[in-house]
């Protein structure tokens, strides 16, 4: 047994507990080994389980003491210099942590990813998306990883439960680019970001992939999308040969945005869930429901429908146009 007043043999006295090497310490060493305990066991439990070599070696844990708990099976290895705590079962989360550490020390997620992960959107991506700034095959990433080679600016690097995630704007900026409008959209209004962040984002990034979509969006999305969805809807039925319409025509006291008086078919085009609140909601409904009972028929699009599914949205007005000509 130590005692208080024999400091000698403290000095040379070896300290051992699970999870932290052995080695000899002087007077304050028990306290500073249960630090070190607990140190791990809160990485653990904060990061789901997952841990790379170079934090446990941070935590003062040798490679000796990492092989140790992989033989022991309280640690599995799950990519190179990736390991998790078996009493953490494989979640989601943990795949994303997995997929991030196992691309490198620069990595950032991004993409849908990232939304999943500031929870934009409850939709697991179908791949995980991390950039890094250090090209080569990546050969040590895990399964189901997309590895793409960028360079972000500080700003749009953000630590969100201790990884390394684009911000939000940054993300919604990779979501735009690749056409999806209703998670920017619903981002705006749930006031997970603004117009203003989006824009910043996309003025530091101005010649990436989907920039111009980007631009275009966000455009519509700032002046609530009528003009552009105007010339959009006109771009889309003069490719397809749609005629006998009229733009901003009024009918039963309501301005609707396209006419065809003789089909007795009225085309809307919903304003983006930004700009619309109880009020609007109900408004619309209120002229539907009044056209309807005047023998019109209503069609309404999103914006989506007249920017990514033109063919689809032209085939549908068609289709109304000659039920009523029959």
């Amino acid at each position: 047994m130590l005692r208080r007043s024999d400091p000698a043999r403290l000095r040379n006295r070896k300290f051992s507990a699970p999870g932290v090497e052995t080695r000899t310490w002087n007077l304050g060493a028990t306290r500073h080994v249960r630090y070190r305990m607990t140190t791990l066991a809160h990485h653990l439990s904060t990061h789901d389980g997952v841990i790379t070599l170079a934090q446990a070696r941070a935590l003062g844990l040798s490679r000796h003491s990492v092989q140790r708990r992989l033989s022991a099976g309280t640690w599995v290895r799950e990519a190179v210099g990736t390991f998790r705590a078996v009493d953490h079962p494989r979640t989601s989360r943990v795949r994303v942590r997995i997929a991030v550490a196992s691309v490198g020390k620069s990595a950032v997620l991004v993409g849908s990813s990232a939304a999943w992960w500031h929870g934009i959107t409850s939709a697991f991506p179908s791949k995980i998306t991390v950039a890094t700034q250090v090209k080569g095959r990546h050969a040590g990433a895990s399964a189901g990883v997309l590895v793409t080679h960028r360079r972000l600016h500080e700003p749009d690097v953000v630590v969100v439960d201790g990884l390394r995630v684009a911000s939000v704007a940054t993300a919604l900026l990779d979501i735009a680019a690749d056409g999806d409008t209703s998670t920017v959209d619903n981002a705006l209004l749930t006031r997970r970001v603004t117009i203003t962040e989006l824009d910043d984002a996309l003025s530091r990034y101005p010649r990436r992939r989907g920039a111009p979509e980007a631009r275009r969006l966000f455009d519509a999305l700032r002046s609530g999308a009528r003009s552009e969805a105007e010339r959009t809807a006109t771009a889309l039925f003069d490719a397809h040969g749609i005629t006998g319409w009229t733009a901003n025509t009024e009918v039963l006291g309501y301005l609707l945005d396209f006419v065809f008086r003789e089909a007795r078919l009225v085309v809307e085009i919903d304003g983006f869930a930004f700009h619309r609140d109880a009020k609007t909601f109900q408004r619309d409904r209120t002229k539907r429901n009044a056209l309807l009972a005047d023998g019109w028929r209503v069609l309404n699009f999103t914006w989506d429908d007249i920017t990514r599914r033109p063919d689809a949205t032209a085939h549908q007005i068609l289709d109304a146009l000659e039920v009523s000509a029959a």
